[in-house]
């Protein structure tokens, strides 16, 4: 844990995101679907792009 936030791992930061309602709405029914949190549907979404747009050699 950090020492600044209990509830946030030490290889882990806070970032707070303003996203509009509609958008937020959507991640929320896919994070349903696959049983997870909005913020780590965000998370999982983040990475599939960026694996995407910046493969690793």
């Amino acid at each position: 844990m950090s020492d600044k936030d209990p509830y946030t791992r030490a290889e882990d930061s806070r970032f707070t995101l303003r996203i509009p309602t509609e958008l937020l709405d959507i991640i929320r029914e896919e994070a349903k679907k696959n049983k997870r949190s909005a913020g780590k549907q965000i998370e999982f979404i983040l990475e599939e792009w960026m694996n995407e747009h910046n493969p690793k050699e």
